[in-house]
């Protein structure tokens, strides 16, 4: 972690300076907690009384507040917060090449210098790119292909023939090619149907822990461009999810639907199979989608409905109970 002076953090996010940019910071801090070698931030008026009482160096603000430290005002806190917090804490890269003893790495791998393969991780016959990082226990299937600059942490397992981009970061315990469920039935049992196509992810796609993203069943199941999906979600065979997705925890998609570039799921949402979520579409947690949505807006509720009409509903249920008001 290197130390800069508040100056080159106000230049890196063209935020406004005020008070002593010469200040060196060393890292990020929380505003009742930090010292003076730290920056904080204020997202909204609820913080302004612990921004004037605090003793950090610096702080990121939306707008000039009364405070000893020196302040960064920017138009986005969030973004200016992400740009700061990665500077001190950048995305790993491999650097140095390096195969743990204990790694197994197929002889026919294709290892771009430099990599490295953690402890007891397991490299099939595939080809990983320049500054990736695979982490203790994480699994390469043959026939998949990695970008530079990845990161798989650890226990990380993606099976044979996945695509990944450049950049794509895989939380601990993701799995990435799984079989999608696909099955026939043949009078009371179920026969298996092999899933015999690929699951691609484009650059910059981000991963949670413990989320699933299935092969197709004979196509590509594909995760675009900068999309990032949190922990615990379920991405079914065949599903195309647009670039600049944004997926929150617990959501599931099932098979062979397309999201739309852009989209925002919140978290636990449901969207059944063969369906089209179009560009801008916005979901509320909990939504059940059962139907197109192919107009951008924001949608919640089970049925889906416009956000609007759907707390709409709501007041007039809770008019139909007795003794409850509209702000019960």
């Amino acid at each position: 972690m290197t130390d800069v002076t508040v100056a080159t953090l106000a230049q890196m996010v063209g935020g406004r300076l005020i008070g002593d940019g010469s200040r060196r910071i060393l890292g990020l801090g929380d505003l009742r907690t930090a010292g003076p070698e730290r920056i904080g931030f204020v997202r909204d008026a609820r913080y302004h009384a612990a921004a004037k009482a605090t003793r950090a160096g610096a702080l990121l603000a939306g707008s000039e507040l009364t405070t000893s430290a020196s302040q960064i005002v920017v138009d986005d806190v969030n973004v200016a917060y992400a740009k700061i917090a990665l500077h001190f804490h950048p995305i790993p890269r491999a650097t140095v090449h390096s195969i743990h003893p204990t790694a197994v790495v197929d002889p026919g791998a294709e290892l771009e210098s430099p990599v490295v393969i953690g402890p007891r991780a397991v490299v099939g016959r595939c080809r990983i790119g320049a500054g990736t990082i695979v982490m203790a226990g994480a699994v390469v299937g043959d026939g998949s292909v990695i970008g530079r600059d990845g990161l798989l942490h650890p226990n990380v397992t993606i099976y044979h023939s996945v695509q990944m981009g450049q950049r794509v970061v895989l939380h601990a315990n993701a799995v990435i090619g799984a079989d999608g469920f696909g099955y026939a039935q043949e009078g009371k049992t179920w026969l298996k149907v092999p899933q015999l196509g690929i699951a691609v992810l484009d650059d910059d796609v981000e991963i949670g822990a413990g989320t699933a993203v299935d092969r197709g069943a004979l196509g590509s199941t594909r995760i675009g461009a900068r999309t990032k999906i949190d922990n615990l979600c379920h991405i079914a065979h065949n599903c195309v999810i647009g670039s600049d997705v944004v997926m929150a925890a617990g959501c599931m998609v099932a098979g062979s639907t397309t999201i739309g570039d852009r989209c925002w799921l919140a978290g636990q949402v449901g969207i059944s199979g063969h369906l089209t979520i179009g560009a801008d579409v916005r979901v509320g947690g909990g939504t059940v989608i059962l139907k197109d949505i192919l107009e951008p807006g924001d949608y919640m509720g089970h049925p889906v409905l416009e956000k609007r009409r759907f707390l709409r509903l709501l007041r007039v249920l809770r008019g139909l109970v007795p003794g409850r008001g509209e702000g019960d």
